[in-house]
């Protein structure tokens, strides 16, 4: 069984959309069994708190970010659904970029109501939802945007992520959030191999946040396929396959 893993695409009206097409047109060559999205497919930069009241935030509008995370899932289902008899198993753990939508309502009760997670449409396009900072298991393995680590609640932080993560947590986990690639890998004492994935973006080229204090040269795109799952936290192979790549067609 295969199993591809799509880190934080950020859908967002700024940006085209054109890389879902070929992200879509590679998932119906590949044929993967299991599709796991990591969250923050939909950026919803009109909900942003870091930049609010900045010159930069003038003319961002909701339904400007709901079009452009629709319009991003219509792109990349639409390769996918050509494919005659193919209908992998898809998966989507929200990430903190959607959960701005949870946020503002809880900040403006009386938003609830008129807007809404449902406003992307992520079960309509097939997406199985797990919500923000849950964690899904598939095959022995946990995804989630991202872990947290301490009393605190913490994101798990660490220019070593991968590491980090296989030895705070234990287990084979894998989360997005950071928008790095890194990867480590543990072996208990009965022999069983865990490992710890930081799944990178999908994210547009040109696409950066103001948070980030340019350091986004750092951030890795591309797509992650792991090829057959054990069932017990481990795969025979795992492939990083670059944006770049996904782009040529190749």
């Amino acid at each position: 069984m295969n199993l591809l893993i799509i880190g934080d695409p950020h859908a967002h009206p700024d940006y085209d959309n054109n890389r879902f097409e070929a992200l879509g047109k590679f998932i119906a060559r590949e044929k993967p069994d299991h599709i796991v999205c990591i969250g923050d497919m939909a950026d919803m930069p009109s909900l942003s708190s870091y930049d609010r009241g900045t010159k930069g935030f003038e003319g961002r509008r909701y339904r400007k970010d709901i079009a452009a995370a629709i319009d991003a899932q219509e792109r990349l289902f639409k390769p996918i659904r050509k494919v005659r008899n193919y209908r992998p198993k898809m998966y989507m753990t929200v990430g903190n970029h959607e959960d701005r939508i949870t946020r503002a309502i809880n900040a403006q009760p009386e938003l609830e109501g008129t807007i809404g997670l449902k406003d992307l449409k992520y079960k309509e396009f097939g997406w199985n939802v797990t919500p923000f900072k849950r964690c899904l298991t598939i095959k022995g393995i946990s995804f989630s945007h991202y872990f947290t680590s301490g009393v605190g609640g913490r994101p798990i932080s660490s220019v070593h992520l991968g590491h980090a993560m296989v030895t705070k947590l234990h287990c084979s986990t894998v989360q997005g959030h950071s928008h790095l690639f890194n990867h480590a890998e543990q072996t208990r004492p009965d022999g069983q191999k865990l490992f710890g994935l930081s799944a990178g973006c999908f994210s547009h080229p040109d696409y950066t946040e103001t948070w980030c204090a340019d350091t986004e040269y750092q951030w890795w795109r591309g797509v992650i396929m792991l090829e057959g799952l054990d069932g017990e936290g481990y795969y025979n192979a795992i492939h990083a396959i670059t944006q770049r790549r996904i782009l040529k067609g190749k």
